[in-house]
């Protein structure tokens, strides 16, 4: 008998949370509210929408409340100065490549006499035969 109900309990406590999660993800009204356009809110004050975009003029409104927070302004300048960044660091590159290259390339310089004579290890008489 006691499983039983423990049974009964434990589906009803399964179809209220499956109830609960359908009504958020459903995305029902609270009660006492009336469903609004987006970009607005309901103003209890004069019983109907209201445009959030007012709130930033007067930003204790009663219905500003009920308004998401409105997204920062767009910041213009982000591409600009990521491409200068980026192009800053490319030339860097560059030029540090360029540097690295020009002080570690191999240099043959010709500072070592090349032996005409033919010197001591090779004599004079066997170059004439």
């Amino acid at each position: 008998m006691a499983r039983g109900s423990l049974r009964r309990l434990l589906r009803l406590l399964v179809l209220g949370v499956w109830l609960a999660l359908l009504r958020s993800v459903a995305g029902e009204q609270a009660p006492g509210t009336a469903p609004c356009s987006r970009g607005s809110s309901w103003s209890a004050d004069l019983d109907k929408c209201m445009d959030c975009a007012s709130c930033r003029a007067r930003p204790h409104s009663d219905f500003c409340l009920g308004c998401a927070a409105a997204p920062p302004a767009p910041f213009r300048l982000l591409w600009p100065i990521l491409g200068g960044a980026l192009s800053l660091t490319f030339v860097l590159g560059l030029l540090s490549g360029f540097l690295v290259w020009r002080r570690c390339r191999r240099r043959e310089k010709f500072t070592t006499p090349i032996e005409e004579t033919g010197g001591e290890g090779c004599p004079a008489v066997a170059l004439i035969q």
